[in-house]
């Protein structure tokens, strides 16, 4: 046990470690960066605890909140599940790390107890943050007993172990097809994103079909009416989860009016979330072993095919573009950094149909919120100010390609020095690559936007074009801090995301840039109030927003330039 214990906190410290040599200012860095991270989500974060805490005092006096607490702890695992399956395939099923780790004196189920140890610790740390803006708050509105917030300790234990079962179910047969591919790194790649995508579209049809999103809202307006509407689809599909036994019957502990009743239930729960795990253990060993035998022996390679000197041809297509074109080949040939690449591609639009799915609520004239909206002359102006301002916040902080476009490089930094090339022209490659991803992601987003939400298209044109030129900003920014404090020797991808440095400027300079964006258009509304609607005012406004992201664009990329020759040149072996 001791070898076991010493393998799992090797791992998990691994996974969050920081650079020992930059002592204190590397922790301040990451402990920002958590900060930052936080400041983003707080808003979404409070808003659901509110609901919550009006859905607890709603519930009082029912008879079936055992069902609805359940349900609640359902919904958390789903949200587990959401970020669990990438994690088991990439962190526990990938034997990357076979040839260092089968030299260790532990035999391979210890090893892989360490991993799936490390995957179940990272599923209760998403489990306590589901558990403090849901069950706590609804705890606190139904005036619960001390004994429901003592059993949140286990239920924050438990409630990871469905979820791994189903996440082991998908990652199984996923990581043995990804196996089979063997090199082939564009494959596993759109494989992954393919997986992310119907997890992510499974997710959100469940959540539509269980009521938590969309349906009718009958008179609710906000605020608690709106926490009466969830109490009512809560209400009708709590007698479901009788099915998920382990939820209920911890539920059901959470509640009991009694000792024996909650000390039953409890002992229940852990009885069915222990065979859960057994479950687990049982699918997972076997085809662990098989997986690690197959990639140390070479199996699921596929053979190289043979290329006649005469298919050998050289084109000069312009030494920039050339590097673009080079540099996403090696991007899409690492199946986690194109995963993370494609990622960043497709996140600014998913959110945006999550936020339609939460809007789509219908009153009883048959108007969603967002019809209603749209009746008001003050969401002409604001609807656009807000997606651009969010979504900006959001891409340049997401944006791996551009967050860490030294760091992917590797020890292949070492080789760009060699090239005769213009460092100038390598990094404006590298530049433009990242900002086409945005403006990739920024053009479907304001497509959604306009579609979805009403938004007129020439806000929809003009938010495009301030996110293109703020993209371009803010990825010139990104680069030069990568390139002051690169990553380098890591083993995979993942290991190169852990620079804590590069995630928090990202996410400031993207804050920074919201607020000057809501700073600019605060006055030029409170103008266009004042002025009844003077259309005027909104093309004035739009027009200090692009002016100002161009030359915020512009001064980046001289900032970016006049400093970037100096760092790369103190980069060495």
């Amino acid at each position: 046990m001791k070898k076991y214990f010493s393998l799992v906190k090797l791992l998990f410290v691994q996974q969050y470690r920081v650079k020992p040599t930059e002592g204190k200012r590397k922790r301040g860095g990451t402990i920002a960066a958590y900060v930052v991270l936080g400041i983003c989500f707080l808003p979404m974060l409070i808003s659901l605890a509110g609901s919550m805490y009006f859905l607890g005092g709603l519930s009082k006096g029912l008879e079936n909140v055992s069902d609805i607490v359940a349900t609640l702890l359902f919904v958390c695992q789903g949200v587990v599940l959401l970020f669990g399956v990438q994690t088991l395939i990439t962190n526990v099923f990938s034997a990357k790390d076979a040839d260092k780790l089968l030299f260790l004196p532990v035999n391979s189920s210890a090893i892989f107890a360490a991993k799936l140890s490390v995957a179940y610790l990272n599923e209760v740390i998403t489990t306590a943050v589901m558990l403090i803006v849901t069950l706590l708050p609804f705890g606190i509105g139904y005036s619960a007993g001390a004994g429901y917030y003592l059993l949140l300790i286990p239920a924050l234990l438990l409630v990871p172990l469905l979820p791994l079962l189903l996440s082991s179910i998908i990652a199984i047969p996923l990581s043995a097809v990804i196996t089979k591919f063997g090199k082939n790194g564009v494959v596993k790649t759109l494989m992954q994103v393919l997986l992310f995508a119907l997890i992510m579209g499974a997710y959100l049809f469940g959540m539509y079909e269980l009521g938590f999103i969309g349906g009718s809202s009958g008179d609710a307006d906000v605020g608690s009416d709106m926490a009466s509407v969830l109490l009512e689809k809560l209400q009708g599909i709590g007698s479901a989860m009788k099915y998920v036994h382990s939820d209920f019957t911890l539920a059901s502990a959470m509640l009991g009016a009694s000792f024996g009743a909650v000390a039953l239930n409890l002992l229940i729960s852990v009885a069915e979330n222990a065979l859960l795990f057994g479950l687990v253990l049982a699918l997972s060993i076997p085809f662990y072993r098989w997986i690690l035998s197959a990639t140390v022996e070479g199996a699921g390679v596929s053979r190289r095919k043979k290329v006649k000197s005469s298919d050998l041809t050289v084109k000069n297509q312009g030494v920039v573009r050339e590097l673009i074109f080079t540099d996403i080949k090696r991007v899409m040939r690492d199946s986690q950094m194109g995963f993370q690449g494609i990622l960043s591609l497709i996140m600014l639009p998913i959110m945006v149909v999550v936020f339609y799915f939460c809007f789509s609520i219908t009153s009883e004239d048959g108007q969603n919120i967002v019809q209603m909206l749209q009746g008001q002359s003050l969401y002409r102006g604001i609807a656009p100010i807000v997606f651009l301002s969010y979504m900006s916040l959001l891409g340049m902080s997401s944006n791996v390609l551009g967050i860490y476009p030294i760091s992917r490089e590797n020890k292949s930094i070492y080789l760009v020095k060699s090239l005769p090339v213009s460092f100038n022209k390598y990094l404006l490659a590298k530049v433009i690559l990242s900002t086409s991803v945005m403006l990739i992601s920024d053009f479907l987003m304001c497509l959604l936007v306009v579609v979805l939400f009403g938004v007129d298209w020439y806000f929809g044109i003009a938010m495009l074009v301030v996110m293109g030129a703020l993209g371009f900003g803010a990825m010139c920014i990104t680069t030069l801090i990568d390139l002051k404090s690169p990553k380098f020797g890591w083993t995979n991808f993942n290991q190169s995301l852990k620079n804590a440095k590069n995630s928090w400027m990202a996410m400031l300079v993207g804050l920074v840039v919201s607020l000057i964006i809501g700073a600019i258009s605060a006055v030029c509304l409170v103008g266009w109030y004042f002025l009844n609607a003077a259309w005027y005012m909104l093309l004035i406004m739009w027009l200090l927003i692009i002016g100002a992201s161009v030359g915020f664009a512009a001064v980046c990329y001289r900032i970016m330039t006049g400093s970037a020759e100096k760092y790369f040149n103190l980069i060495e072996p």
